[in-house]
């Protein structure tokens, strides 16, 4: 009696390396569009951060000046000058919107940004309240902010508003 020598399968068939390599394929895409995602979404929220974090200096300045000033007058909505005494000096200091960016200008001096040009400052709006002289009021100065950041292309606007009282009477 003749016997049959059993054939060793070595290796894959066709159809075994094709649906392996579709299925690795399908994995790859999914894994490389989620991380994509996620470098897409760490952009606009670093940008969001970093927006963040540049107008609360801004506002952080501004109200430590404007608790400490007296006398405030906005001649236009964008703009807000008053007196702050420093180191037993009276200097005027101004706040304005200039090219999408709050400007201080201390004692008649150069205006210079509080904000960075990634930050477009697009609506910057002085509100002021109880300045008169001789109305009782304490000086409150509103502060309306609408910002805008880009990241990926794509813009985040955010909308601020803070009430400032002064700390110093008005006379």
């Amino acid at each position: 009696m003749k016997r049959k020598k059993d054939k060793i399968q070595n290796g894959f068939t066709v159809v075994e390396t094709l649906v392996a390599s579709t299925l690795f394929l399908i994995v790859l895409t999914i894994t490389t569009s989620t991380f994509l995602l996620s470098l897409r979404t760490q952009r606009f929220l670093l940008a969001s951060v970093n927006a963040t974090e540049n107008i609360s200096y801004a506002l952080e300045v501004m109200g430590r000046e404007i608790r400490m000033g007296k006398e405030f007058f906005s001649p236009t909505a964008d703009t807000l000058n008053f007196l702050l005494t420093k180191d037993g000096v009276e200097k005027a200091i101004v706040y304005r919107l200039n090219n999408y960016q709050i400007e201080r200008s201390i004692g008649g001096g150069p205006f210079v940004a509080l904000t960075s040009p990634d930050v477009r400052v697009m609506d910057l709006t002085f509100i002021p309240q109880g300045t008169a002289r001789g109305d009782g009021e304490q000086a409150r100065i509103t502060v309306l902010l609408r910002i805008a950041s880009y990241a990926g292309g794509k813009q985040l606007e955010t909308n601020l508003e803070t009430t400032l009282s002064s700390r110093q009477p008005e006379s």
